[in-house]
């Protein structure tokens, strides 16, 4: 019977005094060590070796004679360092999270147990873990982040980063609230500024700052601890004034009360002047008991300032009107006249140099090159103003008038304001060309214009007044030194329909439709024809092309005309009817009025010289013949006529195109 240790086909086993095997964990006092014999029905006894997880804790054993490892252990395989029990109550076990160990508190990962090392942020804390894994608590600097640190050495935060104001040993610290770092020098904290030393300590009493330029004084209260104080302050029984905006001392000066609105002058020493006499550039002055300076009700003039007094010694600020009628305005800040330009409450305004007088009206500013304007309330004004039935425009930044040509986009149009600011309306000859501007809005005209039966043509980029020759359109055009279209065709106004005559709508900018009159008979018949039936037959076109090249105008140009059906005629601003021949020559000269006559008008009302191109819809030149097929009617015109001279669809819409 085997008793002890025993190796059996290479494992290890252990039976007791009676033969008995032996498992779970064993102490082998003679070896002084702890192993662990298996449990497990398929190697049931044998000795295990490195780490094993039992009873859902892991442990490690030694991989030569199985003995149970406690403490620091490191796991080259896993790159870890982790730690085993040394009590004897949980012995060998794997530990994770927060360990006191010998003194020292360490980490290990809750997880794996790795020990972790430098920063590590557990449960939204900051914590710091030396190369041992020691946690870190006191002061520490990380030179990495260029920054001072705090880890608490408090038992209930330990080593916990610290944030804002801190108490450590009595003196109290400023942590930034974002990464931690200890704050030195001034610092704004909650809209209050605080000093705080070379070692982050918060300073408290008088401070000279900026090289000696400047001395302040940080409370020594607990109620506002630290804080840079301002204005009148009572320290150890003397009075003295911080300025309201940087904390410095006053000395030898005036300074104004913002809240009692009163005038007390502060001595060279830095206190107070109280219930004296005292002087101020030889003038001398009283000062009550409680330092207020005594004066009349009335302006005057202290040290080169002008201040108005009621009759209780208080000093008027904001806008006054004074005896004399000016209109002046004293600071809020000190309550001294201003003068020049100020912005007061989101306006600007301008002050006489000499008398602080509020100015109204244009005033020009030589040192910023811009005539600006000030309403009768003293605002400078922007944007587009109308003063005494004359509209003007201020730049919407620095109230600038403005001259010259300007765009208003959010009104789609482009206008002039002459060298007085003025906005122009009607004709205007500016740098030697004439322009065009609405005499209601004053839009500067772009594009063709008809006057009576004149044609001009105002430049579609610039709005000058086109002479010479010009391509528009993709149409040449010619125009004489007072910018009237030279047409290279005549018309005749006899048959010309009166107002009141006809469609007086406009027609839409898509056609231009070509006819031929259907009879045997030429242009005059036909125009008068037209002229005389308005009424009756209620047809008729814009114009009548025949007789040797003469035009007749029966309707207007670009209205509605009565000659291809409702749709076609709402959509085209000419129609043009071709009158018939027999005789060659004379068939030569309409056509070619005829071609030029389309193509003049096509240039004006920006339609293709395409013809008879896509279906309804698709702009352009188009023959009667086209209406018929794409939108309504009968007819074919003007192809048949056409062709007793040989003119095909295709020459009709080559000369459209290139003209004749």
């Amino acid at each position: 019977m085997a008793t002890g240790q025993k190796n059996i086909s290479g494992n290890w086993y252990i039976f007791n005094a009676q033969g008995i095997m032996q498992t779970g964990f064993v102490y082998i006092p003679s070896q002084n060590k702890t192993v662990y014999y298996s449990k497990d029905k398929n190697n049931l006894g044998q000795m295990l070796y490195g780490q094993k997880n039992i009873d859902g804790r892991w442990y490690n054993f030694d991989t030569f004679d199985g003995a149970m490892k406690t403490g620091f252990v490191y796991i080259p395989s896993q790159n870890k360092t982790v730690y085993y029990d040394e009590n004897q109550s949980t012995l060998g076990q794997m530990k994770y999270g927060f360990q006191d160990i010998k003194g020292k508190t360490y980490y290990f990962d809750t997880f794996d147990g790795s020990m972790k090392t430098g920063q590590k942020n557990i449960k939204g804390n900051w914590y710091m873990f030396d190369s041992k894994g020691a946690m870190k608590v006191g002061f520490v600097t990380i030179p990495s982040q260029n920054k001072t640190v705090y880890y608490s050495e408090d038992k209930n935060k330990l080593g916990q980063m610290q944030y804002g104001k801190t108490e450590i040993n009595g003196k109290t610290y400023y942590f930034d609230t974002f990464d931690g770092a200890m704050v030195t020098g001034e610092k704004k904290i909650d809209n209050h500024m605080y000093l705080f030393d070379s070692k982050g300590v918060m300073q408290v009493g008088f401070h000279d700052l900026d090289g000696g330029k400047r001395t302040v004084y940080y409370s020594e209260a607990k109620s506002n601890y630290g804080q840079m104080l301002y204005g009148n302050q009572v320290i150890n029984g003397k009075n003295y004034y911080f300025d309201t905006t940087t904390g410095a001392m006053r000395k030898g000066t005036l300074v104004f009360d913002k809240t009692n609105h009163t005038l007390s002058y502060i001595t060279s020493e830095g206190l107070v002047a109280k219930n004296t006499k005292y002087k101020i550039n030889n003038v001398e002055y009283v000062f009550n008991v409680a330092g207020v300076l005594e004066h009349l009700q009335g302006e005057a003039n202290i040290a080169g300032n002008w201040y108005l007094f009621d009759n209780n010694n208080h000093v008027l600020i904001g806008f006054q009107t004074l005896k004399d009628g000016r209109k002046v305005y004293y600071s809020t800040d000190n309550g001294q006249m201003q003068f020049g330009q100020k912005y007061i409450d989101g306006h600007w305004y301008n002050f006489d140099i000499h008398n602080g007088a509020m100015k109204i009206g244009f005033i020009n500013i030589p040192e910023q090159n811009k005539t600006v304007y000030y309403a009768t309330n003293g605002q400078m004004q922007y944007g587009q103003r109308n003063i005494d039935g004359h509209w003007y425009m201020f730049d919407t930044y620095n109230g600038a008038m403005k001259t010259g040509f300007v765009n208003i986009p959010e009104q789609n149009k482009t206008v002039y304001y002459a060298s007085n600011g003025q906005m122009q309306y009607g004709k205007q000859n500016i740098d030697g060309h004439w322009y065009l501007f609405n005499t209601f809005d004053g839009a500067m005209y772009k594009g063709w214009l008809m006057s009576g039966n004149d044609w001009y043509y105002y430049n579609q980029q610039n709005g000058q007044l086109q002479t010479g020759s010009a391509v528009i359109n993709g149409v040449g055009y010619n125009f004489d030194g007072n910018g009237k279209q030279i047409l290279n065709y005549s018309i005749d106004y006899r048959y010309a329909l009166p107002a009141g005559k006809g469609d007086d709508e406009t027609a839409a900018n898509n056609y231009l439709i070509l006819h031929e009159v259907g009879t045997e008979s030429g242009a005059a018949t036909n125009a008068r024809y037209f002229h005389d039936t308005v009424d009756t037959n209620e047809a008729y076109v814009t114009f009548v092309v025949g007789d040797g090249g003469k035009v007749y105008q029966v309707g207007r140009p670009g209205q509605v005309s009565w000659g291809a059906g409702r749709v076609a005629n709402h959509n085209a601003p000419v129609q043009i009817e071709l009158g018939r021949t027999y005789n060659s020559g004379q068939f030569w000269q309409d056509y070619v009025t005829y071609v030029r006559l389309a193509r003049d008008m096509a240039g004006k009302y920006g339609i293709p010289l395409t013809l008879d191109a896509g279906g309804a819809g698709t702009r352009g030149i188009k023959s009667h013949y086209w209406v018929t097929k794409n939108i309504w009617g009968d007819h074919v015109d003007p192809y048949g006529y056409l062709s007793r001279f040989g003119v095909t669809q295709a020459k009709l819409a080559h000369d459209l195109l290139y003209g004749v």
